[in-house]
């Protein structure tokens, strides 16, 4: 074919994010009036909270270029938080702050060498971001009823295959707390990864985004403290602190020489991309990460609340006889819908995609596919976010956040039932879902 605005090959490979399409997919049947449950779009959804507000007004003149990789009170900062809080053996010269974690990530990709293991199942972006750097997605298979971890032995196999297919296996992407299962890796696990990455001269890439927002029942544990040689650690301020259009991230990098290299070849493709991150968002971030008492107690509110939505939702799904591994952190939960695959099939549903639409159009329930996160086409499990689940009013949603201090158990989810109108109609218009089947 010949003419204008021919497509590169790699365009045809990409497709428009499934979280972020679902999303504009609930505005748009809203908008013709249709009363839609949205549980299809992971968004922090809390207010914003008053210190960064008031630091982002104080700001806002900074309208200035600035550094490629960030200021440096601000790349110091978020180096003495991953020391303080998880500790890690971080630097302010090894920190790389960016647009959001997610361009981090896809430059990454772009500049490590081999080709990148990926958990099945595991956030959207990954595959599309490996298959864009024009490398190979090599798929390490988890088990539901093993909570989705990811093993040595799963991590042998994957690369095994993929080197016997022509592969090179040289990167890991892990994610815990999980997008979509909500799981998280024990500490033991996470020291397995680690060893096995080392002995295979494996570099991990730790997406770290929701580890502020484990529930209580498992500590985040990073797989720097057992690989700080290897292992590259990205988070951002969009789910522990609710500012996703903030759009701020962080990579932390390993010290050494190899750390060194990469650093400088980040800085150069940020360079060339982005420039910097915007100055008053910079600025205003810098205190999200000092110590501060009023904004440690924010998080930790907000990891209660997510936890105690996704663990009644959960809940809702056992009693419904949906298999369901229990979330531990973040706001997703992962029901798989196969005790009722026979039913389903009568209404002409036989893979997740075929779900999600059926929910969607038959039930107004908006979900996310299994697919979309690398399942297998055929089976029926969708990422539920809870996150969308709260009252719109800000009064309500501080409100919320406040009674949250009363939990004196561990697990959010055992709290007594804070009021949330909403979840318990999503759980009511799934039990009807279930009914009608």
């Amino acid at each position: 074919m010949t003419g204008l605005l021919r497509l590169a090959p790699a365009a045809h490979r990409v497709a428009t994010s499934a979280t972020l399409e679902i999303n504009e997919r609930v505005l748009a049947l809203r908008a013709e009036g249709r009363d839609v449950i949205h549980l299809g779009f992971g968004e922090a959804s809390f207010p914003l909270p008053p210190a960064l507000r008031d630091a982002l007004a104080k700001s806002a003149t900074a309208t200035a270029y600035g550094p490629v990789l960030g200021i440096l009170p601000l790349r110091q900062a978020i180096a003495d938080y991953l020391v303080r809080e998880r500790a890690l053996s971080a630097t302010a010269d090894r920190i790389a702050v960016g647009p959001g974690s997610k361009p981090l990530l896809y430059a990454l990709v772009q500049l490590l060498d081999g080709d990148v293991l990926v958990p099945a199942p595991s956030w959207v972006s990954y595959a599309p971001q490996v298959k864009l750097a024009g490398r190979h997605v090599i798929p390490v298979p988890t088990d539901e009823r093993d909570h989705h971890r990811v093993t040595p032995a799963a991590l042998q196999g994957a690369a095994d295959r993929a080197i016997a297919s022509g592969a090179n296996p040289r990167i890991l992407i892990i994610n815990s707390p999980s997008n979509p299962t909500g799981g998280m890796f024990a500490e033991g696990d996470v020291a397995a990864m680690a060893e096995w990455a080392r002995g295979r001269g494996v570099t991990i890439v730790s997406d770290e985004i929701y580890a502020e927002l484990a529930h209580g029942i498992v500590p985040h544990v990073s797989a720097a403290r057992f690989y700080p040689e290897g292992t590259i650690v990205t988070a951002g301020l969009s789910k522990s602190f609710s500012a996703g259009g903030w759009r701020l991230g962080y990579a932390a990098l390993p010290s050494g020489e190899g750390g060194a290299r990469l650093l400088s070849a980040l800085r150069a493709l940020a360079s060339e991309i982005w420039s910097s991150a915007a100055m008053p968002i910079q600025e205003a971030a810098t205190s999200a990460f000092l110590p501060n008492a009023e904004m440690s107690s924010y998080v930790t509110r907000c990891a209660r609340l997510h936890g105690h939505t996704a663990g009644r939702l959960f809940e809702a799904m056992v009693r419904l006889g949906i298999d369901c591994p229990r979330p531990a952190g973040g706001f997703y939960v992962y029901p798989d819908f196969a005790p009722f695959r026979a039913k389903l099939a009568h209404r002409g549903v036989r893979t997740s995609l075929e779900l999600a639409r059926y929910l969607l159009e038959t039930h107004q329930i908006a979900t996310l596919p299994g697919v979309a996160f690398g399942d297998e086409p055929e089976a029926l499990r969708l990422r539920l976010a809870v996150s969308g689940l709260y009252d719109p009013s800000e009064n309500v949603r501080w409100d919320l956040l406040a009674r949250t201090d009363s939990f004196t158990a561990p697990d959010p989810a055992r709290a007594p039932s804070l009021p949330l109108p909403e979840l318990d109609r999503a759980a009511e218009a799934l039990a009807n879902v279930v009914s009608s089947l």
